[in-house]
């Protein structure tokens, strides 16, 4: 999802009120309310999911796991308006949990950043993200594995941070709360992310 596109949906409606009132029918034990929140939120939970694991069973697997904790614990959701971020922090823990389990990593293929992040198959977009502009000469398809291969070199919260902020376009103070961290310690583990991405993308950046 684009910074243009998540801000767009936090305003008009006020989603956040119709989260709130959601959460509120659900604890009323309407069949449907929670389905409502399902629906709102499934694609992106599986695309994080998906960004953080890097593969597509494991993800929805993930991003189901998430659903059935956050209807367990929705009693315990202090502000029904944040149901969004908190449940995108929980399939962030599941899908960091899922990654220290396995033996050995997966690679991320560019394919997760679909659904609207269409860009990262352009190497205008790939300096995007890592603040740098590309050179010319850059070969598209050598710098999407590049790309592959440095996000997963990444530590585990600059990855984190750098996913829901550079790919998502969450807002850092969104990304905070999800991280249960300050805004500074987001903006610097991107910075970081970034910065080690430059280095290790220095070859395709010129």
């Amino acid at each position: 999802m684009s910074k243009n596109k998540y801000e767009a949906e936090q305003q008009g409606n006020d989603p956040c009120r119709n989260d709130a009132e959601a959460v509120a029918r659900t604890l009323r034990d309407e069949a449907d309310a929670f389905d409502e929140l399902v629906h709102k939120y499934q694609r992106q939970a599986v695309g994080v999911a998906y960004r953080l694991v890097g593969d597509t069973h494991s993800a929805a697997d993930i991003a189901q796991d998430a659903f059935l904790r956050a209807y367990r614990g929705l009693s315990s959701l202090q502000d029904p308006r944040r149901f969004g971020p908190w449940l995108m922090r929980i399939v962030s823990n599941l899908s960091l949990n899922y990654r220290r389990s396995r033996k050995t990593a997966s690679s991320v293929s560019l394919e997760a950043f679909g659904d609207g992040v269409e860009g990262f198959r352009r190497a205008s977009d790939a300096a995007r993200l890592t603040s740098s502009p590309p050179s010319e000469a850059v070969d598209v398809e050598d710098l999407s594995t590049a790309i592959e291969q440095a996000l997963q070199r990444l530590p585990e919260r600059q990855r984190v941070a750098l996913t829901l902020f550079s790919v998502e376009g969450i807002p850092q103070k969104e990304v905070a709360q999800m991280m249960e961290c300050s805004i500074e310690l987001v903006k610097w583990n991107v910075f970081q992310a970034r910065k080690a991405m430059r280095k290790m993308l220095a070859d395709f950046m010129g």
